[in-house]
Parts: structure tokens; C-alpha cells; sequence
């Protein structure tokens, strides 16, 4: 694969994930020149100078590409003057609801869009005629099986005091607070410490988008740890995974009770799922979604 060199506009804080997929990028082969779009504002004046000093930017690396995730805040001249210099493509992982009119402004206006959420993917293709679905990744280097005691039942790992208008997460969690004693909710966990959390759990938790266009990367982390997991469905779900091997679906409150009850009790079939999802999400590490995403859109 040809080697380019690549300007990523991202936010490369703790925790991000642009961190390790920058780091995919780079063990690629690819040069990258890593941009805070966010923190930059500061130092720029604001997003006005923090946009302007991004185009001149451009103008003196030529990169081959820029790649801008999400990009809030980018005012679309940006991508304007970026177009004129190299190829841009637009990487979104967020949800349908945050589907809003800037970033339709940028999807029009960048060479390519590649989203790891599917059923965004079908909306965008009203705004852009290249639009790719690439799986999300997760760290390895952080979500990773540890032999730690499981001394969790069962547990879900959110920021409890922010739930998503789009999720229904909320009346299972009352649910599950109400049906099971051994049930534990887990705020602001994130890192190494949630690689903890999902090792010492027997059974971790998922809750999709009520609109079903996709699943967060959270689905991946705790594959990617080894966690046995539990989820909510999600539209064409079965082009990447095979529920009932990976993963366990429940549909209902009802059968979310039921199927706790099941997987806790029959350990032999909980570890098989559990090993099962762990070899099927080794295909996401970062250096697979940085190949792919190059190859898709260069």
C-alpha cells in the first residue's frame, strides 16, 4: 500500500479514540500530522483563527490527505480550501441524532465519508455519493482479558447523569435495579480502569440507539477485553457480527431477566460466546481500520 502523508484533525486527549487510531495510521506506514482541532481554539483566538491557521497549515505541509473526525465547531471553509490542496474525508462514529446541519455541510463538501455506525451511513448517502461504512476499532493496548476474579454479576458502564435522549438504556438499568441486587452501574470509567470493570464482570452490558442505526464503541471494548457481553439490537448487525456466537441480543426487559438468569448459571456457554466475540473483534484493531479506511477512499 502506497505510504501518505496524512492531516488528522481530531481531539488526542485520555481516552480519545483518535488516539489509537492515529496510531493505526502511523503503523500503516502513513505520515501523520496530528491536529487538536479543540485545543487549538484557544491559542488561536478562537474556532474563527483556530480554522484560518488550519488552512494555512495545509498550504505549507501539502498533505495527501486530511482526515477530520466529526470536526464540531470546523467551519466548512475549511474543508473549501483543504480540497483545493489534497483529498478530505469526513470520519464520524457518534450517532444518528448528532446528524445535524453542519456536519451535512461537511459531508457535502469533503471527498469522502466513512462512518462506523451503519445506519448513518444510509443517511448520508442523500448528502454524498461516497460514503463508506468501516468498522469502528478499540485498543488493545488497553482492552485486553486480565485473570482477575470475576466478582461482578452484572454491570454497565455509562456516564449515568448523561443518558442520550436516543437511548432507552435508562428503564433497563430501573429494571435491572429492581430485579437484581447483584447489579452494578459504573460512571465515568474509563482506560485501564474500565478493562477492569469488564474483566471483573460475568455478564456486561450494551444499549443501542433506540432508532437501532448502530452500536458505540463501547460494543468493541469490551469484546476486545474479553468481556461476555450483552446487547440490544441493531440494524445489519449480522453484516459484522453473528449474535448468539459474539454476543447475546435481548429485545425486551423480560427477556433480558431471562437470559441474565440463563448465562449466569451456565458458565460453559458464556465463556464459549465469550471467547467467541474476543476472536471476532480482533479483526478492529487500529492498524485494520487505518488500511481500510486508506484503501476505501485513496
Amino acid at each position: 500500500m502506497k505510504k501518505y502523508k496524512i492531516l488528522y484533525l481530531a481531539v488526542f486527549n485520555p481516552n480519545s479514540t483518535n488516539v489509537y487510531q492515529s496510531r493505526g495510521l502511523k503503523e500503516s506506514g502513513h505520515e501523520v500530522i496530528e491536529y487538536n482541532y479543540r485545543d487549538m481554539a484557544g491559542p488561536m483566538g478562537g474556532a474563527h483563527g483556530r480554522d484560518t491557521h488550519l488552512i494555512e497549515l495545509a498550504k505549507v505541509e501539502k498533505p495527501d490527505l486530511v482526515i477530520y473526525s466529526k470536526a464540531n465547531g470546523m467551519h466548512h471553509r475549511v474543508i473549501d480550501e483543504h480540497n483545493k490542496i489534497s483529498k478530505t474525508v469526513l470520519w464520524y462514529m457518534d450517532a444518528l441524532h448528532n446528524f445535524n446541519g453542519e456536519l451535512i455541510d461537511k459531508v457535502k463538501r469533503c471527498t469522502s465519508f466513512v462512518c462506523g455506525v451503519e445506519g448513518v451511513v444510509k443517511e448520508a448517502t442523500k448528502y454524498s455519493k461516497n460514503v463508506h461504512f468501516v468498522q469502528q476499532c478499540y485498543d488493545e493496548l488497553i482492552n485486553y482479558k486480565i485473570d482477575i476474579p470475576q466478582d461482578v454479576d452484572i454491570s454497565f458502564i455509562g456516564t449515568n447523569d448523561r443518558i442520550p435522549i436516543h437511548s432507552n438504556r435508562q428503564p433497563y438499568i430501573n429494571y435491572l435495579r429492581n430485579n437484581f441486587n447483584t447489579f452494578t452501574p459504573f460512571s465515568g470509567v474509563f482506560g485501564e480502569a474500565h478493562n477492569v470493570v469488564v474483566n471483573r464482570t460475568k455478564i456486561n452490558l450494551n444499549f443501542t440507539p433506540t432508532d437501532k442505526t448502530g452500536t458505540s464503541v463501547r460494543l468493541h471494548k469490551i469484546l476486545g477485553a474479553s468481556g461476555f457481553l450483552m446487547t440490544t439490537p441493531w440494524d445489519d448487525m449480522e453484516n459484522s457480527f453473528t449474535p448468539g456466537k459474539d454476543f447475546v441480543v435481548f429485545n425486551s426487559q423480560e427477556e433480558l431477566k431471562e437470559k441474565i438468569e440463563y448465562y449466569l448459571t451456565h458458565t460453559e456457554e458464556r465463556e464459549a460466546i465469550r471467547l467467541y466475540g474476543n476472536n471476532t473483534i480482533q479483526k478492529c484493531l487500529p492498524k485494520q481500520w487505518a488500511i481500510e479506511t486508506i484503501e476505501t477512499i485513496l
